[in-house]
């Protein structure tokens, strides 16, 4: 399988599953795909028509394509207002907390992000579209940039190393897009990125935030969309080794 078909897969379950830290020994998929090639047998592009995937950890999740778009069995989109992560190569180093022992400060504090450990230089992207209102060095955080999703949600991104270029205060940026790099700066024991949701003006555990789809298949569609879902699922569900169990 080329690795363009395996990149594509991750990018339509983006929103719901993280492949690089929440994959485990034994999960299974299936999907079915379309794929354009030159006489050179050289890849140009895929389309996924359909895909399952069974995680231990994930749990079970299904994605067709649609009028291009991706939707679940129940037809509700699989894009979320906000990405499952804000970085594509990370382990999660240091979790939402309210009592963590600072390795700098030498006392205990909350912790209200999650910290992400990656190498130096890594891309950072905002987990939604928004409005950067702050970029510049803020004391512990050191180089940040944060950005303003709407009325109620906020995101803060902490110790970078620089910024992408173009990024500044009233910059509007779009879901997935570079806001700067992963770095050491502020109070900081080694290179990852400080990660924080802010919620009406408070911080959440973002790693447990229930994020709603932003629609669902068109009311005028969903006949349409049924049948497509008896071509595609079933025969992908028997690819399966030992079935949905």
């Amino acid at each position: 399988m080329d690795a363009a078909v395996i990149v594509e897969l991750a990018d339509i379950f983006a929103w719901d599953i993280d492949f690089l830290t929440e994959t485990r020994d034994g999960d299974r998929f299936a999907l079915s795909w379309e794929e354009e090639r030159t006489p050179d047998r050289r890849l140009v592009s895929v389309k996924i028509l359909g895909a399952i995937y069974l995680g231990k950890f994930t749990g079970s999740h299904t994605a067709l394509r649609f009028m291009d778009e991706y939707y679940d069995a129940e037809g509700a989109s699989l894009r979320r207002a906000f990405l499952h992560a804000p970085l594509n190569f990370r382990r999660i180093s240091s979790g939402f907390t309210k009592r963590r022992f600072h390795p700098i400060l030498r006392t205990w504090r909350p912790h209200h992000g999650t910290d992400y450990a990656a190498a130096t230089g890594t891309p950072a992207v905002t987990v939604g579209d928004g409005v950067v209102f702050y970029r510049g060095y803020k004391g512990g955080l050191g180089n940040v940039v944060k950005v303003r999703h709407n009325g109620t949600y906020s995101t803060y991104y902490g110790h970078l190393s620089r910024f992408a270029k173009g990024i500044g205060a009233g910059t509007r940026v779009k879901q997935g897009q570079v806001i700067g790099y992963v770095g050491s700066t502020g109070l900081s024991t080694g290179p990852h990125l400080h990660f924080e949701m802010i919620k009406n003006g408070t911080s959440v555990n973002f790693l447990s935030l229930k994020v709603p789809s932003v629609g669902s298949v068109p009311a005028g569609h969903k006949q349409a969309f049924d049948q497509q879902q008896k071509r595609v699922i079933p025969p992908l569900e028997k690819m399966l080794p030992g079935g949905l169990s």
